[in-house]
């Protein structure tokens, strides 16, 4: 039983998992999507897992067999739990560097990738993608894919219920126009049980939750838990039967006492996932005041537990985590 935290761009990244951790001990993270280019030119090479960070997935996107296995060597030192290829994003500038969901057609090609990343390490391989491209709602492709992916040693998959729409709409809007079909998905796992399948896509309460844990081997969310992190504590107290209780104001304690000096120098990525702990109470306008006046003004980042001074309030406990 596997609940995962949805890969997204701008928001997964150090710091929001960071918090989603303090919130979830058993929830499975996943990096932003990244580049192999990226990777192997850039700083994040030199990252190295915590221990409070596990389990924890890379995302790994691209299009050169030689730079995957360059990037797999990468990963492998720096502690990675699994190495997840992205074969699903829709944006029209990955598509334009040849990766993301546009791959989906190109099955044997992945699968030498997969191949390629499994001669390099032991960890596992997975794949995140969609049910196909444009409007046609045929199988035919992503059966051949799994096939052919899976033959080259992949047998986790994350399946987006919902096809990409490559030209004609945008990324935001291919998260919502094309329909949500989870009963392809439940054909793919009728078709292929001997591999894992989690499912992704418009899941956003707890029964439906629930009901999905029942059928596939995992379920990833993405914007619920982004737009509102403090649903890991249900996910935390009703899947997980995790029955510890913590106020809002541990959490960010919590995540400030874990910040190390270069994290807490960069205010503004270090606080602006902390914006929606307090949406939908009758401190939300007062905390993102706060916030905004400690990214832009000298503050010290610890100067964030004023709050809890100048709004001087009982606050219930969370029951969870």
């Amino acid at each position: 039983m596997k609940v995962f935290l949805a890969p997204m761009v701008g928001r997964t990244d150090k710091y929001f998992r960071k918090l989603a951790r303090i919130i979830s001990p058993n929830i499975v993270l996943f990096t932003e999507m990244i580049t192999i280019d990226s990777l192997i030119r850039g700083n994040f090479k030199k990252y190295l897992i915590k221990e409070t960070e596990h389990p924890l997935v890379i995302q790994l996107a691209g299009d050169d067999k030689d730079k995957f296995i360059e990037c797999t060597k990468i990963v492998s030192d720096q502690g990675f739990d699994e190495i997840n290829l992205n074969i699903g994003c829709p944006s029209s500038k990955v598509v334009k560097g040849g990766f993301g969901a546009c791959q989906i057609e190109e099955p044997a090609k992945v699968a030498e990738y997969v191949a390629a990343i499994k001669s390099q390490t032991q960890i596992p391989v997975s794949i995140k993608t969609r049910l196909g491209l444009g409007y046609d709602h045929d199988l035919k492709n992503i059966i051949e894919f799994i096939q052919k992916t899976s033959a080259a040693g992949c047998d986790i998959y994350y399946i987006h219920a919902r096809n990409a729409i490559l030209s004609g709409i945008s990324t935001r809007k291919n998260r919502s126009i094309p329909p949500l079909r989870y009963h392809d998905v439940l054909k793919l796992k009728e078709l292929f049980p001997q591999i894992n399948i989690h499912i992704n896509g418009g899941i956003n309460n707890i029964d439906e939750i629930k009901n999905m844990l029942n059928i596939y081997d995992g379920v990833m969310i993405g914007r619920k838990i982004y737009d509102n992190p403090l649903f890991l504590t249900e996910i935390e107290n009703i899947i997980f039967s995790n029955k510890n209780s913590f106020s809002i104001k541990d959490i960010v304690c919590e995540y400030i006492s874990q910040l190390d000096s270069e994290e807490a120098s960069n205010k503004q990525y270090a606080l602006k996932h902390l914006t929606n702990l307090y949406k939908g109470t009758q401190l939300s306008k007062k905390w993102r005041i706060h916030l905004h006046n400690l990214i832009n003004t000298r503050q010290s980042i610890d100067n964030i537990r004023n709050f809890y001074v100048e709004n001087n309030y009982e606050e219930k406990k969370i029951n969870c985590s």
